[in-house]
């Protein structure tokens, strides 16, 4: 980016960290030795040493999905399997979710009407005492976070999606808590995460993976010291859970003609800043829905600003030579 962009960028307020979402928190060395460091599909981790102990830091970008294979999906020889599509012999899905996914085509969608039928048919309980396997909880209607996560990843692998729980952290504003999500295998995107009653498509930067920590560990002294999650907030909310879209939409900007280089520049609900040129249509690939900031310049000069509202259809932008575009 060149000197007259960055200047025209503070004059329009399009700033914007590399990160649109990022929490540091504070860990005793001892438990922070069980975090599971890395990139975890786009859940990045990663544990810094401090004068009082560590600082766990994980950044995710969020932003919309790729394409979504079709349902059923089709597991090559070299995908996940095995294990992760294994249930109990007496594992049954629930009519009604078998009702629901009825007419589903594509996968992304199975595990979204999934997790929300789950969510809101099985009854959040932190004092449930009974056992927390799929079966279990899917016939009594009731489970800790633990049970909801199992009850979804049973499911998810009796419809022939390969799914496995994540054990982890899950960071309050004032708490931190032991707590279980999960993750599906949907081909080209990978491992995609969801958490019953919270989000499908991601979860937020409160959450840090453990591997090896046991749930009698003691959590005294994690806290938050820094948090950053417009991404994950400005996400559509769909029956109470945060849904990440798969494609998303495109924003397309046409300059006016003879103008040679435009410059255009976009920032998100997200807080996501987004520039691109060209001498022709320039198009912004991939937005989640929501209101964005948009400006253009050329020839050194900033030519105008304008609030773009997205939904889920793409929109056309025709940007004027001087002042709004429309």
């Amino acid at each position: 980016m060149n000197g007259r962009v960055g200047a025209a960028l503070a004059a329009v307020t399009l700033a914007a960290a590399a990160w649109a979402d990022e929490a540091h928190i504070g860990m005793p060395l001892a438990l922070a030795a069980q975090v599971e460091t890395g990139d975890r599909h786009g859940h990045v981790v990663s544990v810094e040493l401090s004068p009082h102990g560590a600082v766990v830091v994980v950044s995710r970008s969020v932003q919309a999905l790729p394409v979504s294979p079709r349902f059923p999906l089709r597991l090559p020889a070299d995908e996940p399997g095995g294990q992760y599509l294994q249930t109990p012999l007496d594992f049954v899905v629930p009519p009604g979710i078998l009702r629901g996914i009825q007419g589903e085509q594509t996968a992304l969608g199975v595990v979204e009407k999934v997790v929300s039928w789950i969510s809101r048919q099985v009854v959040i309980d932190d004092q449930d005492s009974g056992p927390q396997d799929a079966v279990a909880v899917l016939g009594r209607r009731r489970g800790r976070c633990s049970g909801r996560a199992n009850a979804a990843v049973g499911v998810l692998r009796a419809l022939g999606l390969p799914a496995r729980p994540v054990h982890g952290v899950l960071v309050g504003d004032r708490e931190a808590r032991w707590h279980r999500w999960g993750e599906v295998w949907l081909g080209p995107l990978g491992w995609v995460a969801f958490d019953p009653g919270a989000s499908v498509g991601l979860v937020g930067v409160r959450y840090v993976p453990m591997g090896g920590a046991s749930a009698e560990m003691t959590l005294a002294g994690v806290h938050l010291l820094h948090l950053e999650e417009r991404g994950y907030a400005a996400l559509p909310r769909r029956e109470g859970i945060r849904v990440v879209p798969s494609g998303g939409a495109t924003m397309k900007c046409r300059p006016p003609a003879g103008l040679g280089w435009v410059t255009a520049l976009l920032l998100g609900p997200d807080g996501v800043r987004r520039v691109k040129g060209g001498d022709g249509l320039i198009e912004f690939r991939g937005l989640l829905p929501g209101r964005y900031r948009l400006a253009w310049e050329y020839h050194g000069r900033m030519e105008g600003v304008m609030d773009v509202v997205m939904s889920y259809r793409d929109v056309f932008v025709t940007l004027s030579a001087a002042g709004e575009g429309s």
